[in-house]
């Protein structure tokens, strides 16, 4: 076990975790997954939220239908 894994951030351990050592990839995701288990969390991977983005608007749909078929609901 690398206790300098044990000072980094959880940013930080991502950005090893997608890395090219492969070494160090394991133990990344070992810490990852040890942080996990006991509920460790220091907040540099949370999601922003920007309340000021525009939403997608969601496209319908429509069918069109042979004449004389009646669409099954």
């Amino acid at each position: 076990m690398n206790l300098a894994f044990l000072r980094k951030s959880d940013y930080e351990l991502n950005e090893i975790r997608w890395g090219d050592n492969l070494s160090l990839i394991k133990e990344a995701k070992t810490e990852i997954s040890r942080r996990r288990a006991v509920g460790s969390w220091d907040g540099t991977m949370a999601v922003q939220v920007d309340a000021m983005a525009e939403m997608e608007v969601e496209k319908s749909t429509e069918y069109v239908y042979a004449s004389g078929v009646e669409p099954i609901l």
